[in-house]
């Protein structure tokens, strides 16, 4: 095989990839992507099978040729098989994760996967093991896994059924480089939801990560993700500018005085689906403040509702937020994405203007990446699409509130090498642990020590 191969599509560190524009044999640079690549490297896809160029890259200190192409095929994800399930059904049509009965094994956050359940794989029984009909005897929604009973089929409120069924997993792989030159795939673990990379390895560099989503066949050019930057967090000149914006909250901090700070949002900041309530960024993020500003009494109040949104909250804004006499209120409404312009300037106007005339300091932050479908996205990567965060963001410069703006993180996952949906606990909007971690990070950058 010949060491130069030409690229014909190379991969934007933040850009999607139409898989029509492609032909059979598809190509990836990783040059000017991975910093770590000095030449070539290319990934070829096609169907299951990867082929990585000839080339040189950096591992450590060490600058290390790629000799000859290593080819490697990837396996598809795990299915896992569920037998003899219990379950009735109601009357209803089964639509998303909000109506239905669910079948029990993919359920994540309290809600179904979507796209989890592998569809065709459902036999639904009655006690005596009669199959019962889909259509006929019950309705299925077969991308969230949900089911209904039909008015005139085989099922009663109460008939005892059983199901067998499938269920897919998602899985990231790893290409590494050691110091030898010689490239291996390293297969990350299936997990039913929030996948991560196989650990690092110190003799070798990561060239790319290999996103396998449920049902996934073969790879497709989306899939591949170059693994480019880590996240450049705020510099010296940021981090004053952040400050400006909370002044008194942050003096009051460093002169060690009592702070009441309140948590005000969504079911995000509620605490999703954080693995423990102390990792839940409002928590985070008060532990943090009160491990840099020991000798201030810190008091918090998360007056987060799940389901909620600005337009239903504000008019309890003085009971749920303002009566607690808060220095500093935080702000965070996934839910507000899909408002109006109009809609989001007279809700936030009014918000900061409240929260401003108790004499505290709001703080926007804004929302996190959701399901691919709810941000016009074909696949999960890419850069912010939503009109409201922009919105949201020149509407702060106007009133000069702070904005501790987590979207920009969730747009540059893409650049390190992770698929977003791989943070989303239901494969909704409910972020793990480490996108609770992005929001304190941008939190903290407003409260310097010094």
């Amino acid at each position: 095989m010949s060491c130069g191969l030409v690229t014909v599509v190379c991969f934007c560190c933040f850009g999607l990839l139409s898989v029509s524009a492609f032909a059979d044999t598809q190509k990836i640079s990783t040059v000017g992507v991975n910093p770590f690549v000095l030449e070539g490297l290319d990934l070829t896809v096609e169907g299951r099978q990867l082929t990585v160029s000839c080339g040189i890259c950096r591992v450590g200190r060490k600058k290390v040729v790629v000799k000859e192409p290593a080819v490697f095929t990837v396996d598809p994800p795990d299915d896992v098989q569920v037998s003899g399930e219990k379950l009735t059904l109601r009357l209803e049509q089964p639509q998303g994760w909000f109506r239905g009965t669910r079948l029990k094994e993919f359920i994540a956050g309290g809600t179904s996967l979507p796209g989890c359940f592998s569809p065709g794989s459902l036999i639904l029984k009655l006690e005596d093991g009669s199959i019962l009909k889909e259509s006929e005897d019950y309705l299925l929604d077969s991308e969230w896994g949900m089911l209904g009973r039909t008015e005139n089929g085989r099922i009663a409120d109460t008939t005892a059924l059983s199901a067998d069924y499938r269920y897919s997993l998602m899985r990231l792989d790893t290409l590494f480089v050691d110091e030898n030159g010689v490239v291996s795939l390293k297969q990350g673990e299936s997990r039913m939801t929030c996948p991560h990379p196989p650990e690092k390895r110190p003799d070798a560099t990561a060239l790319a990560n290999i996103f396998m989503p449920y049902r996934t066949k073969v790879v497709e050019p989306w899939q591949v993700f170059v693994i480019g930057e880590a996240f450049a967090e705020p510099d010296k000149n940021a981090i004053r500018r952040n400050a400006q914006s909370v002044p008194k909250t942050l003096a009051k901090l460093r002169r060690g005085q009592k702070v009441v700070i309140v948590t005000w949002g969504d079911s995000v900041t509620a605490g999703g689906d954080a693995s423990t309530p102390d990792l839940a960024y409002p928590s985070l993020f008060i532990t943090r403040l009160r491990e840099r500003f020991p000798k201030s009494e810190i008091v918090h109040h998360n007056a987060g509702i799940g389901g909620s949104n600005t337009m239903g909250r504000l008019p309890n804004i003085e009971k749920e937020v303002l009566s607690f006499k808060p220095d500093l209120v935080t702000i965070e409404f996934v839910n507000d994405m899909g408002f109006s312009e109009e809609v989001l300037r007279n809700n936030y106007t009014s918000a900061f203007e409240q929260i401003r005339a108790v004499g505290a300091e709001p703080l926007l932050i804004t929302p996190h990446f959701v399901m691919p479908s709810w941000m016009d996205l074909p696949h999960p990567r890419g850069k912010e699409t939503r009109k409201a965060i922009t919105i949201l963001r020149d509407l702060c410069v106007e009133q000069k509130v702070g904005v501790a703006d987590t979207s920009q993180r969730w747009e540059h996952l893409d650049q390190e090498g992770i698929p977003y949906i791989t943070l989303l606990v239901n494969g909704i909007n409910h972020p793990d642990d480490r996108g609770h971690e992005m929001f304190v990070r941008d939190l903290l950058s407003f409260f310097p020590k010094r």
